[in-house]
């Protein structure tokens, strides 16, 4: 049984913003040569999240619509100091989630065929920075 742990680096442009990461996980796979394992993706922040969704941007726009109605910018928000935007974006991280399991399944990510890994941007522009870890053989 091996291990392996690597890192990736993102720069987000904007908020809402969702960047596909699925190339570069698939590279550390690869890299790996782990045939048959799992992979778990984890973002090192709390006000972004990662997902996995298919690379369409009508689903995306749809998606942030929705998180806009169940966490509103306009409403009070008791975690204020850094605005209403980095209060949002905590709640929905606790929402949508930090970490992905994947099977690693002949070398290969289990992906469905529409499917890609997503960082989504829930506060800012700036770096993120993502952990990986897979374990297999």
């Amino acid at each position: 049984m091996k291990v392996i742990t690597d890192f990736i680096e993102v720069e987000s442009n904007r908020r809402g913003e969702y960047i596909d990461i699925t190339n570069q996980i698939e590279k550390i796979v690869e890299k790996s040569n782990i045939k048959n394992g799992i992979i778990v993706i984890h973002e090192l922040h709390t006000t972004a999240a990662l997902t996995i969704q298919e690379n369409d941007g009508s689903i995306h726009e749809d998606t942030k619509e929705i998180l806009e109605e169940i966490v509103p910018l306009n409403k009070r928000y008791r975690h204020s100091y850094e605005g209403n935007e980095n209060a949002t974006a905590h709640i929905k991280n606790q929402l949508l989630g930090s970490s992905i399991a994947l099977p690693i399944i002949n070398g290969r990510l289990a992906l469905g065929t529409w499917q890609h890994i997503f960082l989504i941007e829930l506060f800012e522009a700036r770096k993120r920075r993502i952990a990986v870890c897979i374990v297999g053989e």
